[in-house]
């Protein structure tokens, strides 16, 4: 099945497997009900791919692109848009002044949930599903990623809302009355339950483009350990049948996938993120896009809404990059991260210069929070423009949720925290190496965040690393109390515009980095809490 296909089947399954509420008040003859649906592995398919589907949702309510909301949260990256008002819940996001009532946090709640409703209600099914003897394989794989992606969807949850409900069947009638939110520990818990359990069942290689093999749960339960522990100050990952996930686990894993998963590093870095990159050799767990040729501004957006929202504002060029919203503007305390040799600059951002010297360049429109630098991995390139159907919704590139290179540097913390530096720095330099850059002679966990920053840099992980390092830790790098809008010699000069005051930003850490809990919800579940400092 290619991939256009798939997608077709993600739409066609979120019609009916949308979670709880009544889509219709009357019975249609031609509708799959629950009572007739969940019969064969066709069914299963299809309710799998469904499940898959909220991975690309990049509007419910809001814009809100995995990446691109995380950075805006780091110190990579500024909201952007047209001004202080354009999307002021990006706004308040990115100086931590979210408030309950807006569109982003409750978006990014009712994604999750809705991957989680429908993978409940696919594992709940699963053995009245009649699969043929032939269809073994298959059996085991939707299960499997079925268990994963409810996973994954806690943990997307875990690390944005902390205090969340844990929900591990179907919800019907009025079950979901008097549900109180979950110790975080018991929730991460079941996060590492549900993707052990989908190791265990998952194929060794993606079945098809589109859908995840055991290596790609493997890599972010890798990423969930080193959250948890680092976040918590724990030593081990609680897993829901009591055992415990260890660093040497974690330390097994990743090794298991640099060895054996056939995963490879591209030797050019630029085209992770060209056409060339989308379901190439190095990327573990993959969400795409595609051009359908949509022109409905519903919910259901088959296109990389990050691309268009990134995109300069006003701007055309001929083979560069079309024009876009102008939001998410790289800091330049990011670009100045980068040495000149480093060649992962140039695949990362792009400055102002560099879009007026492109063929056939306009003018640009200077974004809220300029800083004369400009995100180029996800963007409106112009060899992806879109055809047909309105341009925003339409732009085909894949996102790359995890790298083997990720992995590289997060078996490389876990082999320096072993006591094998050697080790540790020899999978720093293979990222280095690519980069163009000559090997590190020692090695620290300083050394390795920084490597991380440059190698994921725009891409949604900046974050998360922070956060785990502790509050303390995570503040001083994302608080800006004072701006000097005077630029570098060598920087463009079509940058910082406004005031200073625009570029300031304030960790707030009674907050803990988390979203609040979204209003609506706290409505509907009066035992739910508002998380501190809201």
């Amino acid at each position: 099945m290619n991939i256009k296909s798939l997608f077709f089947a993600l739409v066609v399954g979120s019609l009916f497997l949308g979670g709880c509420q009544n889509w219709l008040d009357f019975d249609p003859t031609n509708a799959q009900t629950e009572d007739t649906f969940y019969k064969n592995r066709s069914d299963a398919y299809m309710a799998l791919i469904a499940i898959y589907e909220p991975l690309r949702s990049d509007y419910t309510h809001s814009y809100h692109p995995l990446a691109m909301v995380s950075d805006i949260l780091s110190d990579d990256m500024y909201a952007g848009g047209g001004s202080a008002s354009d999307m002021l819940t990006w706004q308040n996001m990115a100086r931590f002044r979210a408030i309950a009532d807006e569109d982003t946090p409750r978006a990014m709640w009712k994604k999750n949930y809705r991957g989680i409703s429908r993978a409940n209600m696919l594992i709940s099914k699963y053995e009245g599903i009649d699969f043929m003897e032939s269809e073994v394989k298959d059996r085991d794989n939707f299960l499997g990623e079925a268990t994963f992606l409810r996973g994954h969807y806690y943990y997307e949850l875990l690390r944005f809302y902390e205090n969340i409900p844990l929900i591990l069947e179907p919800i019907s009638g009025e079950d979901w009355q008097g549900m109180q939110q979950a110790d975080p520990a018991s929730v991460y818990a079941q996060v590492a339950q549900d993707m052990l359990d989908g190791i265990e069942l998952m194929s060794e290689s993606t079945p098809e483009n589109g859908r995840l093999s055991q290596y790609a749960a493997k890599a972010e339960l890798v990423k969930v350990f080193l959250f948890y522990t680092g976040f918590y100050n724990q030593s081990t990952l609680p897993v829901a049948d009591g055992s415990s996930f260890s660093r040497a686990d974690a330390l097994a894993m990743a090794e298991d996938i640099l060895n054996n998963s056939g995963a490879t590093l591209m030797q050019n870095f630029a085209e992770l993120f060209s056409i060339e990159g989308d379901f190439c050799k190095e990327v573990l767990f993959e969400i795409p896009f595609v051009d359908n040729g949509s022109g409905d501004w519903h919910d259901a957006k088959m296109g990389n809404m990050q691309c268009h929202m990134s995109g300069p504002r006003g701007y055309n060029s001929v083979n560069l990059l079309k024009g876009g919203w102008g939001f998410g503007i790289p800091t330049k305390d990011l670009a100045r991260s980068f040495s000149h040799e480093d060649q992962r600059r140039t695949a990362t951002l792009l400055s102002a210069q560099e879009l007026m010297d492109a063929e056939g360049a306009g003018s640009f429109e200077a974004s809220y929070t300029n800083t004369g630098y400009f995100a180029f991995k996800y963007s409106t390139h112009a060899d992806r423009e879109p055809i047909s159907g309105s341009v925003e919704l339409n732009w085909a590139q894949n996102y790359h949720y995890i790298r083997l290179a990720d992995v590289y540097l997060m078996a490389a913390e876990l082999q320096l925290a072993e006591g094998n530096a050697g080790k540790a720095m020899e999978y720093v330099n293979i990222i280095r190496e690519r980069a163009g850059l000559a090997g590190l002679t020692s090695i620290s966990q300083e050394d390795i965040l920084q490597e991380r920053r440059l190698e994921l840099a725009l891409e949604g992980h900046r974050y998360f690393d922070l956060l785990r390092q502790g509050l303390d830790y995570a503040s001083n790098k994302i608080s800006v109390t004072s701006y000097n809008m005077e630029t570098n010699e060598d920087e463009p000069a079509m940058g910082d515009v406004g005031m200073e005051s625009n570029y300031l930003v304030n960790f707030d850490r009674t907050k803990k980095g988390f979203f609040p809990i979204p209003r609506y919800e706290l409505d509907l579940n009066p035992e739910f809490n508002q998380n501190a400092g809201y």
